[in-house]
């Protein structure tokens, strides 16, 4: 049975992270992600004791994986310092299709209040 990229999105906002996987049993890496401190207030003290979790993403062409569960983002692609797609990833959804008129070699970016977690990313 094959699923359109459309019906890989509703079977993942339908499920959420306690539904099928449809890239289980793929052999792949994850996206090498590293964060960084968003200043979204100077001067005021954070207050992180817990250590900082980077998500999990794997890349299929325009197709993004996060691994679940994890928290609502806002996904950003970005090129130099323009932010070319945004999109909000709520904490149920777990695949996003990115648009397909993108190419190249971009920053992702999953931001999360104040930490923002990035890499680069070639489509």
């Amino acid at each position: 049975m094959s699923y359109g990229k459309e019906n890989r999105c509703i079977i993942n906002a339908v499920f959420g992270s306690g539904g099928a996987n449809l890239y289980a049993n793929k052999q792949r890496d994850p996206l090498d992600l590293e964060v960084k401190k968003i200043d979204n207030n100077p001067g005021h003290p954070g207050n992180t004791k817990n250590p900082i979790e980077i998500p999990t993403v794997w890349q299929d062409g325009y197709d993004l994986e996060i691994e679940a569960p994890h928290a609502e983002y806002v996904l950003n692609i970005v090129s130099g310092t323009t932010v070319v797609y945004s999109v909000v990833v709520p904490e149920t959804v777990s695949l996003v299709v990115l648009p397909a008129t993108l190419s190249g070699t971009y920053e992702l970016q999953l931001i999360q209040g104040d930490l923002c977690f990035y890499g680069d990313i070639d489509l």
